[in-house]
């Protein structure tokens, strides 16, 4: 099996990270999400933070919508311009989406957010 990492320097971990982001950050919402963005600085990687609240469900269901989210930030990471920081807050309509609804849903609020890199040729 290969090893996809998803390591530290792309996660937002800090409380006062989180904090920076909700208060001046830009949001942008669909009925699964609602993704916040702040530019941070552009020599850095952009970074997500997920937030779920603990009514939507138990551990197990709130850690595969996480496993989810960054599986389909990790593919789409790429495509995104540097020095973003992206929180994403799931809401109650989330608990049954597919991998491929979760993405795709994820890519629309990317583009929404103007997150996405315009390659000129």
């Amino acid at each position: 099996m290969k090893n996809y990492p998803f390591p530290g320097i792309y996660r937002l971990t800090k409380k006062s990270e989180f904090q920076r982001v909700y208060g001046g950050g830009k949001a942008v919402r669909s009925q699964a999400f609602t993704l916040i963005h702040l530019k941070g600085e552009e020599d850095k990687p952009t970074r997500l933070g997920i937030t779920i609240p603990r009514n939507y469900g138990k551990a197990v269901r709130r850690n595969r919508m996480k496993r989810l989210l960054r599986e389909a930030f990790r593919l789409q990471r790429s495509y995104l311009t540097s020095g973003e920081e992206i929180v994403i807050h799931v809401q109650r309509g989330a608990e049954d989406l597919s991998f491929k609804e979760v993405y795709d849903e994820l890519a629309s609020l990317l583009k929404r957010a103007e997150l996405i890199r315009v390659c000129k040729d």
